[in-house]
């Protein structure tokens, strides 16, 4: 295994937000040299998304307005929609889902349990941060898939967006009760590394066999736009990753 996933995810997020752009030494790996095997890489995908269907419509029910109830049914329709495409990827390529699924139930079980919030808020960011992070770590894999499935999987990944529900609806939660972004901010960073542990089970799958990155010791750095990206929508919220 990597040294980097070793670490504890607080130490990955700490280094990775600390530094968000890496000179490029020698043959530097990108998420596009990824080389991941079609049916687990949307096995996998498809697990991701309908724990986060599950946490939002947990979301809904806990929802503390009907205007938010109705923003959040937007975003569980929209998750969704996007899990029904990655299981009719596999349906494509004759797999049954839960038999892409089974090989990461595990992980996404203990990551489910990882990103578990305190509270309605907390919960609320979690989809949010989760979702982003693993919709941009997917979409910068995808070239690396056989060019015959690359663009089911950017349709699916490049539909419609639950970001500004989710957005609309933090910010409002943030201006009523101000005192709640020193927390956010804390839980967002947390979120990071648990999100990175997945991607690395993306990249060289559940046993940490087959392999799918040409030198490991170089992977670090290819996470580092990942995280910039969620820097970013963690700015537009007032939060400080």
């Amino acid at each position: 295994m990597v040294k980097w996933f070793d670490r504890t995810p607080r130490d990955v997020t700490r280094q990775l937000l600390r530094h968000h752009r890496v000179p490029v030494v020698g043959d530097r790996v990108l998420l596009q040299d990824v080389r991941p095997a079609l049916v687990p890489f949307v096995g996998q995908a498809l697990g991701l998304e309908l724990d986060l269907v599950a946490k939002a419509g947990r979301v809904l029910q806990a929802a503390p307005s009907a205007e938010a109830q109705v923003a959040l049914s937007e975003v569980v329709r929209i998750l969704a929609t996007r899990a029904t495409a990655f299981a009719r990827i596999l349906e494509g390529e004759g797999v049954e889902a839960q038999d892409a699924m089974r090989p990461f139930a595990d992980s996404t079980r203990e990551f489910s349990k990882l990103i578990a919030g305190s509270d309605w808020y907390e919960e609320l960011l979690a989809v949010h941060v989760v979702s982003g992070l693993l919709e941009d770590f997917f979409v910068a894999v995808v070239p690396g898939l056989p060019e015959d499935d690359q663009d089911a999987m950017l349709r699916a990944l490049r539909g419609e967006s639950a970001h500004p529900q989710l957005v609309k609806l933090l910010l409002a939660a943030i201006e009523q009760t101000p005192r709640l972004s020193d927390r956010l901010a804390v839980w967002g960073r947390r979120l990071v590394g648990d999100a990175l542990l997945q991607m690395y089970l993306a990249v060289n799958g559940p046993d940490d066999a087959g392999r799918a990155v040409p030198s490991q010791q170089r992977l670090e750095p290819a996470f580092n736009d990942i995280v910039a990206s969620h820097t970013r929508r963690m700015d537009e919220l007032g939060l400080t990753a």
